[in-house]
């Protein structure tokens, strides 16, 4: 796989058909992987892309977004039925297989489970995770914060942010996935 073609690509392809505001968030996302990718000796152009392409598919339909879910076999919830948003990660990695060729697993991963999270080994889906939730676009993120972020392992800075987050969506009433829910049980995150 030629990542630095294949992110050109993707980018070109981000820049045209997302909007303005997604394509910047998306931006930010790339930028801040790159970051705790280098804090955590993680491969920074993976995580670069990852980032860039999480959100490829955010602005699709939501009725097309069930059916390329469904039509790669995958099972959708009676939740994410309720809240289709939710399987733009999901779609996103089916795309970037389908339209890209991107075979890379962590890569999809990452992509696929960037919405609830996800521990899975590599680290590449809690840095994505962690950046969609915290990058500098967000207007509860502070330096502050992120200096303290910073200074923790991956795995406690994925803790830290699945609360941090968590607390701050539901205080402004959005919906949590419930697949998040199930997340910080395995982490011992208590509200």
């Amino acid at each position: 796989m030629d990542i630095e073609k294949l992110t050109e690509e993707i980018n070109a392809y981000c820049k045209k058909t997302l909007s303005e505001k997604r394509y910047s968030h998306s931006l930010r996302v790339a930028d801040m992987c790159c970051e705790i990718a280098e804090l955590s000796g993680y491969d920074k152009k993976k995580a670069y892309l990852a980032g860039l392409a999480h959100d490829i598919c955010k602005e699709l339909p939501k009725p097309e977004m069930r059916k390329m879910v469904e039509d790669a076999g995958y099972t959708v919830t009676d939740y994410e039925i309720q809240n289709p948003t939710l399987l733009h990660g999901k779609a996103g990695a089916i795309f970037l297989k389908d339209r890209f060729g991107l075979e890379d697993e962590e890569i999809l991963t990452a992509v696929a489970g960037h919405v609830s999270g996800t521990m899975e080994k590599p680290p590449l889906g809690m840095i994505l995770y962690i950046a969609d939730k915290n990058e500098r676009g967000r207007e509860h993120i502070t330096e502050e914060y992120l200096k303290e972020l910073y200074t923790k392992p991956v795995r406690e800075m994925f803790a830290y942010a699945v609360e941090t987050s968590v607390k701050y969506l539901s205080k402004k009433g959005y919906v949590i996935y419930e697949e998040t829910y199930k997340m910080m049980d395995e982490l011992g995150i208590k509200l």
